[in-house]
């Protein structure tokens, strides 16, 4: 099975929970990814450093979701309008604010969001 964390630029939400999925579930045989619609050229540093803080020394970069592939599963990070629609495809809605610009504790804050919603996607069997 492969999860795809889908938002606008993949440099933060999607990035996370990519980072996240990935050393949470080492034993599910799960591939995770993570693109955006519109890909930033570059990670967020403050992406990098909460994903330090968790020791994770995170090496991702923004893609296309063309560029990585047919997912099972599309996790959209509350993207809106800019997130596709992907005919035959079960797509989930996580609704998450968009930190950028703001402090790092609102970075700090998304992680535990996140790591919350990863334990409930788990309910999937992957």
């Amino acid at each position: 099975m492969r999860v795809v964390f889908l938002c606008e630029e993949n440099a933060c939400r999607s990035q996370l929970a990519e980072a996240l999925a990935k050393r949470m579930f080492t034993d599910v045989g799960t591939e995770f990814a993570s693109a955006g619609t519109h890909p930033a050229p570059e990670v967020d540093h403050r992406v990098l450093k909460v994903l330090q803080e968790e020791g994770i020394n995170w090496q991702g970069r923004p893609q296309s979701l063309d560029q990585i592939g047919k997912p099972d599963i599309v996790v959209t990070m509350g993207c809106d309008v800019v997130c596709p629609y992907i005919s035959g495809l079960k797509t989930i809605e996580w609704d998450l604010p968009n930190p950028r610009g703001k402090p790092i504790e609102k970075y700090r804050q998304l992680k535990r969001i996140i790591k919350d919603r990863l334990l409930e996607l788990r309910e999937f069997n992957f």
